[in-house]
């Protein structure tokens, strides 16, 4: 065989090989893809996103316990509340009706702007290479002594290709430091006072009561034969908590 045929089929066989190793490796991603639905997340893109997820419904549900401070336990307005434009007050006691709401209509309350906002929440995420699915959330909230706890029943489908990945953010409970339950307790006292005397109640045992529970207590005169009761403590946010309602007398 002369030098040259030699080079020759050499050539050939290399020329061969590369074609045999693109084909194999076209053939491996092509059932990779099948078998694996898709191109893989890595583990700590997934780790991140839901790290994001869970930040956005802690976010959201702080901010919706400091809305439900400043309009005294309400995020649907009631019947009878002073508009602000941006917010309102509602009134505990009018015109010899008590309307102090109960602990759960709070809760249920807080459970209605987390279910509402959260979705605004996750929109923000920015997603590169990958989508968020998700559908109208049920949060469920309580509040007890010193604490606001909330599990939001929320699946999310994280989905990068045709890969899915499920995640439950009910399993990841939300606990706030919160006097939200010892402000309540004072606020029921102060307005249910008005049962025996319309226009009096104890101040006495109101301060008492607060400084008992670590609150500020301001009562401030407001149109029309009016008060505004000021609740608030300066330990579970970065600012003071602001707890508000009116009563007319």
């Amino acid at each position: 065989m002369k030098r040259g045929d030699f080079k020759a089929q050499t050539t050939i066989f290399i020329i061969l090989a590369v074609i045999l190793l693109v084909v194999v490796g076209i053939v491996v991603f092509v059932q990779s893809n099948r078998e694996g639905g898709g191109p893989k997340i890595f583990k700590s893109q997934i780790n991140q996103i839901k790290d994001a997820i869970v930040q956005c419904s802690e976010d959201n549900a702080r901010e919706g316990i400091k809305r439900i401070g400043i309009q005294g336990g309400y995020y649907n307005k009631p019947q009878h509340a002073e508009d602000l434009g941006w917010a309102f007050i509602p009134y505990y006691y009018y015109k010899g009706n008590i309307l102090v709401p109960n602990k759960t209509v709070i809760e249920n309350e807080i459970s209605d702007y987390v279910d509402d906002n959260v979705v605004y929440c996750l929109q923000s995420i920015p997603a590169v290479d990958y989508r968020l699915e998700y559908e109208k959330p049920t949060t469920k909230s309580s509040i007890s002594p010193g604490k606001i706890k909330l599990v939001v029943n929320l699946p999310v489908a994280i989905i990068k290709g045709e890969e899915v990945n499920q995640f439950e953010l009910k399993d990841e409970e939300i606990v706030f430091n919160s006097s939200l339950y010892e402000i309540y307790s004072v606020a029921d006292y102060i307005t249910k006072s008005h049962k025996e005397n319309e226009t009096m109640f104890c101040a006495s045992c109101v301060v008492e009561m607060a400084k008992e529970r670590n609150l500020y207590v301001d009562l401030i005169d407001y149109k029309d034969s009016s008060t505004l009761v000021m609740l608030s403590e300066n330990w579970s946010y970065r600012e003071p908590y602001l707890f508000e309602f009116l009563n007319k007398y």
